[in-house]
């Protein structure tokens, strides 16, 4: 395992200062979404990661900064994030599959434990998004 990424620390920063003092609908979700965006990321740096769970991530990053995808930012705000942390923890839940979860939980940095966080978020956000979750699944080819 290499140390842990800066490449893509800007749009980390960018990310987490554009929703540090948001405090409204589903605050609890969007305000992890730079938390999974740092996880999905230092997965890239790990060269323990196998070239199949590669594609789950990039797909999943692919999304976050996707302007326009099933919830653009620029339209709905910060809940716009939802979705894009529905595919997060969709990817997450599949990475449990193709990676051990001591290698998972490592590159994890949050202060929040990966497995409960991640499943309780999954559950939250389809029900939120509804059929809307499939065309997200769909936007990235995950379904």
């Amino acid at each position: 395992m290499r140390g842990r990424n800066t490449s893509y620390r800007g749009f980390f920063e960018l990310l987490k200062e554009s929703l540090e003092d948001y405090r409204g609908e589903f605050d609890d979700v969007v305000l992890l979404a730079p938390d999974y965006f740092r996880f999905l990321t230092n997965l890239l740096e790990d060269r323990r990661v196998s070239r199949e769970a590669r594609l789950l991530i990039c797909a999943a990053l692919a999304y976050i900064v996707a302007p326009y995808d099933v919830n653009p930012e620029e339209i709905y705000g910060p809940v716009g994030y939802l979705d894009d942390v529905f595919i997060c923890a969709h990817v997450t839940r599949e990475l449990y599959a193709r990676i051990p979860a001591d290698v998972l939980e490592e590159t994890w940095e949050a202060e929040f434990d990966l497995t409960s966080t991640t499943e309780a978020i999954y559950a939250m956000t389809l029900d939120q998004l509804g059929e809307r979750a499939a065309d997200a699944l769909a936007y990235v080819g995950l379904r």
